[in-house]
């Protein structure tokens, strides 16, 4: 006799919740709401899956509201993102809860970086331009990407909770003084 393999679906979970009133059925928010968290502590590969699940909350009709006191998923989103974003300050994660709510909400694209306040310059230049040019110079350096993977060991390590603490503290370690 031959042994079948289980099937084994991949898909949403519903369930019946009293929240909403209207409804015998609902997407597992909760579940989604992990996944996001994940995919997105997982880095820019999950840009993709984050940006799915976004646009299967919009096509369910889910709309996160203004604050933590009055909206359930809203409250649900934040637990789950802190829940995997340990350690770290509420600044890290709030941005991307920002990226995604506005992904739900209006259909804009998630990404990991399009909540972060954009710099405001005259005549199409931002800001950052004299800085932006200097990176670029650092870019082309053959030992930067050596550099790079030291600064992120140090944030994999919880060293600092920003990139910039990370830059700071390997720049301090190095004896070189930073002044603002």
């Amino acid at each position: 006799m031959r042994h079948q393999q289980p099937t084994v679906f991949v898909g949403l979970i519903f369930r019946e919740t009293p929240i909403m009133t209207n409804a015998t059925q609902t997407l597992d928010t909760i579940a989604i709401f992990k996944s996001v968290a994940i995919a997105i502590h997982n880095g820019v590969s999950a840009v993709d899956i984050v940006n799915e699940q976004a646009k299967t909350l919009r096509e369910a009709k889910i709309v996160f509201g203004k604050s933590v006191k009055t909206c359930q998923h809203r409250l649900n989103f934040t637990d789950a993102m802190k829940a995997t974003f340990k350690g770290k300050a509420v600044k890290t994660y709030s941005n991307y809860m920002t990226s995604f709510v506005s992904a739900v909400n209006e259909g804009t694209a998630f990404s990991l970086s399009s909540s972060k306040g954009k710099a405001k310059g005259g005549k199409g230049k931002t800001k950052t331009e004299a800085i932006d040019k200097a990176i670029a110079k650092v870019f082309s350096h053959p030992e930067f990407k050596a550099w790079c993977d030291k600064i992120q060991s140090s944030y994999d390590d919880a060293e600092a909770d920003t990139l910039e603490g990370c830059v700071r503290s390997y720049l301090e370690s190095e004896g070189y003084e930073i002044t603002e």
